[in-house]
């Protein structure tokens, strides 16, 4: 479909755009860009384990098995060190939501009317839209639950630190242009506002399979909620598609 392969370039365009840059020091060989790798996943485990406010240069350089003077030579204070631990949670958690993005245009390629008042395929697409959501909220408590910590300690943090807002900001563009681009695909009217419906869901439901007493993870529960909204937005694109089309 031509219509999917430019939308989705123009998302992967704008999201390049807009990316996340580190800014510590600059390494040039290899063997320094790897203790430098190393620090920032040390910094990362740390904010997992103890929050944002956790990373100190003494508690770090522990964690990662360097030398105190390793911390304080790629970062030349503490909120350095944070943004760029943020940059690499964020450069993790964009590689799964790419490989969640490729699956999830996979069952409407085949389609080639997206607004269809063909009511059997449409129910057949947003029940397998709603069961991939539900697998990315799943796969997300279960395999990437030290990523889903983390990003809750730093939209905690982003309410204190002016500069993790700032980065925060960014990321949550990103997440919004790969969502706006799938709903374009829809013929949505508002694909900015139902990208920010979608993904305020999203991350309520990881928020709340997080604090679930057990790991408790409602499956049929999530799908459902997932199946409804997509359904309401659904009904009104198709109401609007209609609406363009009569004379």
């Amino acid at each position: 479909m031509a219509t999917l392969q430019s939308e989705s370039q123009a998302a992967e365009n704008a999201a390049s755009d807009s990316k996340i840059k580190y800014q510590g020091r600059k390494t040039s060989r290899a063997g320094s860009e790897q203790r430098r790798r190393l620090i920032l996943e040390a910094a990362l485990r740390i904010v997992v384990k103890e929050g944002v406010r956790g990373i100190r240069h003494r508690a770090v350089a522990k964690e990662a098995d360097v030398p105190l003077a390793a911390t304080t030579y790629y970062f030349k204070d503490i909120q350095e060190l944070i943004n760029d631990t943020f940059t690499l949670y964020a450069e993790k958690a964009m590689t799964v939501v790419n490989e969640f993005t490729q699956k999830l245009y996979q069952p409407i390629k085949s389609i080639s009317d997206l607004t269809s008042t063909n009511v059997i395929e449409n129910e057949r697409l947003i029940e397998k839209i709603a069961e991939f959501l539900t697998e990315y909220i799943i796969n997300q408590v279960m395999e990437n639950r030290d990523s889903l910590i983390a990003e809750q300690a730093f939209r905690y943090e982003a309410i204190l630190n002016p500069d993790i807002r700032h980065l925060a900001a960014l990321h949550d563009n990103i997440l919004n242009l790969k969502l706006i681009d799938f709903l374009k695909l829809f013929r949505s009217d508002m694909p900015d506002a139902d990208a920010r419906i979608i993904l305020a869901m999203i991350h309520r439901i990881e928020y709340e399979c997080l604090v679930s007493e057990g790991g408790h993870i409602p499956r049929d529960e999530i799908q459902a909620a997932f199946k409804r909204q997509i359904s309401l937005l659904g009904i009104a694109m198709v109401q609007s598609a209609q609406a363009q089309s009569q004379p």
